[in-house]
């Protein structure tokens, strides 16, 4: 499907994403039933994304972080190379790598020093500025030599100042400075007061890691776009609709998962939009899933519709960077609903957790969200 025939409601037939298997059910404890979720465009799967995948594995290996069949697991699970080939189905595998290793490498980092680690957050805030600046200076020393992620983040870096022009290399060390920014944000407020759902979503935007996934997803195609597009309001309002898009998909299809391990673990539930509706409204479960759905098939409904008016005039380049932003929001829904990451919540109970989910041809609601200001904007003009 080209990005011609997006339409606000002119979607595929519903789809009913995969599950494990009806023998895989026994040993399932948590199933969570999603409402239809609205997606304009059908998933797409890189040709080559298992050949990124064995690549990233063993680049990972190197690295120390697959030295058993457990760490191997935990790593192939997080199907960060179907991510990043569903997201850029059309790039080049060699341009694709470098994206799709990064991404092994923090969803390991996230679940060790955003989730699981219990030090405190300015240890996180010290450790995210050091990464920072070594995106900008491979070889400045600034990573503690014996931290297990400190010789693949400068392999990373390295291999990014090969290739990058320079504005891409500032704006991925930017990025990743708003990522964990907001990552250590949402971990110093677990403790203290409920945030309201709109306070949710603007921290959320950050600490996604949505906006340096999105600088690596521009590294894919060799034409640099120019400044004065990638900033511009409109491309910049659909940049942040998918990531938030995204975002909200995953605390849909990760909910399973941390029921499991605020059920088996020490873990507490983490901030998630599903709780901030039940927190904020007193609702149950599935009213809450329900305003959840509804707040994100509106964030599409509007992506279609400002994707529609910015389209026409793109160039080639851009025109490649928006088609894999539709390509984010049913790539990573599908992927995200497949990955072990989320049917095996500690790596060891594999499909403890089933997330069933349906894509649909219909917005469940559009317009813009009630008492969200941070986002507003979006519906404030037409572009």
């Amino acid at each position: 499907m080209t990005d011609s025939e997006l339409s606000p409601t002119g979607a595929p037939a519903a789809d009913t994403l995969p599950s494990p298997a009806p023998d895989q059910a026994p040993e399932t404890e948590i199933v969570v039933e999603l409402p239809g979720l609205y997606c304009p465009k059908q998933p797409r799967r890189h040709p080559q994304a298992d050949l990124v995948h064995e690549r990233g594995l063993a680049w990972m290996e190197r690295h120390g972080f697959c030295t058993t069949p457990q760490s191997r697991k935990r790593v192939a699970d997080t199907a960060s190379a179907d991510f990043f080939g569903a997201v850029c189905p059309d790039a080049d595998p060699e341009l694709l790598q470098p994206g799709a290793d990064w991404c092994y490498l923090m969803f390991i980092f996230d679940d060790r020093h955003c989730d699981e680690d219990l030090g405190d957050y300015e240890s996180l805030l010290d450790l995210s500025l050091r990464i920072a600046r070594t995106l900008e200076v491979p070889r400045c020393g600034v990573l503690d030599p014996r931290r297990p992620f400190t010789t693949a983040v400068v392999d990373l870096a390295e291999r990014l100042h090969q290739t990058a022009p320079p504005p891409l290399i500032r704006r991925l060390a930017d990025a990743h400075r708003a990522w964990l920014l907001g990552a250590a944000r949402s971990r110093a407020g677990r403790s203290g007061k409920a945030l309201s759902p709109d306070d949710y979503l603007l921290i959320r935007m950050l600490d996604c890691g949505g906006l340096p996934t999105l600088v690596w997803i521009e590294l894919s195609d060799p034409r640099v776009i120019p400044e004065q597009q990638i900033v511009s309001p409109a491309v910049r309002a659909l940049t942040e609709m998918a990531l938030l898009v995204a975002a909200l998909d995953n605390d849909l299809f990760s909910y399973g998962k941390e029921l499991w391990l605020a059920a088996h673990t020490s873990a507490a539930m983490p901030a998630n939009v599903v709780n901030q509706f039940m927190a904020s409204h007193d609702y149950g479960l599935q009213d809450a899933l329900r305003d959840s759905v509804a707040l994100r098939d509106r964030i599409v409904h509007r992506f279609v519709e400002v994707h529609d008016q910015v389209i026409p005039d793109a160039d080639a380049p851009l025109a490649r960077y928006l088609s894999n932003l539709t390509c984010l929001i049913p790539g990573n829904l599908d992927v995200g609903l497949r990955s072990g990451r989320y049917r095996d919540p500690d790596g060891m109970h594999p499909n403890a957790v089933r997330t069933i989910a349906t894509m649909t041809g219909t917005p469940s609601a559009i317009g813009p969200p009630p008492d969200a200001p941070s986002i507003a904007g979006w519906w404030e003009t037409d572009w």
